[in-house]
């Protein structure tokens, strides 16, 4: 049974009492009670447990959270998710210069792929593991975009990939890019950000499962 602290604690002790116009009151004082340092007459009704007792649930959360935390590694995520950004990208242009269309489905497995790996890489539980993940998974639909003209590119002029790579000019491919994130393509854009955030987080039991 976790440790029962300040307002919480007097409402589960035997010398709570209920006072019209004063409300929570403490037997011993007849005041109500204050926060400023621990009781040292406090003692546990255990009828009261027995009948509403403390859910369990809500210790062994506050347990996991902590032991969680002592889990995280971010770099390691950060690194699993720009792996996972790279291999998505490459697969990404390889499948559009392949079929011939720029597929804007692909930044939804973008946003799976590089948030599973920042999950299992990291094994975060704070916010900043699924701001990475977002921020990995925009950064992955960038480079697929932006490896898919390239390829689109360098087969209809007959150049080596590499080739029109280095000829490109980076003005001319940021306004492709951006002409083509204001097409439907920024919807899924947003799908693969939701994904990436979400996804990057260790996922979490309450019930007595598996973590």
């Amino acid at each position: 049974m976790r440790k029962l602290e300040g307002i919480e604690a007097c409402r589960n002790c035997v010398s709570r009492n209920f006072v019209n116009g004063k409300g929570l009151v403490c037997k011993l004082t007849g005041e109500n009670p204050t926060l400023e340092s621990e009781c040292t007459n406090f003692t546990l009704d255990e009828e009261l447990t027995n009948i509403a007792p403390i859910p369990e649930e809500e210790v062994a959360e506050e347990i996991d959270m902590n032991a969680l935390r002592s889990e995280e590694n971010l770099p390691m995520g950060i690194l699993a998710g720009l792996l996972a950004c790279l291999v998505g990208a490459a697969v990404w242009a390889l499948v559009s210069v392949s079929t011939g269309y720029q597929i804007g489905y692909m930044a939804i497995g973008m946003g799976f792929i590089v948030g599973y790996a920042v999950r299992i890489a990291g094994k975060g539980v704070s916010q900043i593991f699924g701001i990475a993940g977002a921020a990995l998974a925009l950064l992955g639909c960038v480079l697929g975009d932006y490896f898919s003209i390239i390829g689109f590119i360098a087969s209809d002029e007959g150049l080596g990939y590499m080739e029109t790579l280095s000829l490109m000019p980076v003005g001319e491919m940021i306004d492709i890019l951006i002409e083509n994130l204001m097409s439907m393509t920024i919807l899924f854009y947003g799908i693969a950000l939701f994904e990436g955030y979400k996804l990057s987080f260790r996922l979490q039991v309450k019930s007595g499962g598996q973590i």
